[in-house]
């Protein structure tokens, strides 16, 4: 009997990874910068990429061994840009919970790195990420991030 119970627990598994998250209007707007951060990113806009950052910000971002403030955030997206590097992406929106005018955003990304030469780098390569999103006026700005390797997700 037990044998049966895991082909039964691994297919609610497989199903409800596969279920896209409804975000309300103040999630998805949340979400929406999430979105932005990766369009800079690919582009290799620097200055867009960290005006979303806090200037209190401190995080650990998955170039670096150590956490990191803003002053050192954007070196990343200078380094795509001042390289003539490719930046392609896939995001899996996880979670957003907001909590007044705190958000906390969970999602999974695939970004593979494009070299002049033609080669790349990264493709299956899932990392998890966190960011902590807080309103500041009428904007949303990040004021702490966390991302890590994992395994790849299933497609």
């Amino acid at each position: 009997m037990t044998r049966l119970i895991w082909p039964a627990l691994l297919a609610t598994i497989a199903s409800t990874a596969a279920v896209a998250i409804e975000l309300d209007d103040r999630q998805e707007a949340v979400w929406q910068l999430e979105e932005a951060y990766w369009r800079y990113v690919s582009s290799g806009n620097v200055e867009a990429y960290v005006a979303l950052w806090h200037d209190d910000f401190v995080g650990w971002p998955c170039f670096s061994w150590t956490p990191t403030r803003k002053v050192n955030i954007g070196s990343w997206v200078e380094e795509i840009r001042d390289n003539d590097w490719t930046l392609t992406y896939e995001l899996r929106p996880e979670a957003v919970q907001l909590f007044g005018d705190v958000a906390v955003v969970h999602y999974a990304a695939e970004y593979v790195y494009g070299y002049p030469d033609g080669t790349s780098k990264g493709k299956g390569e899932w990392r998890k990420f966190t960011h902590t999103w807080m309103k500041v006026g009428e904007s949303w700005q990040i004021i702490g991030g966390m991302c890590a390797g994992q395994e790849p997700l299933a497609t």
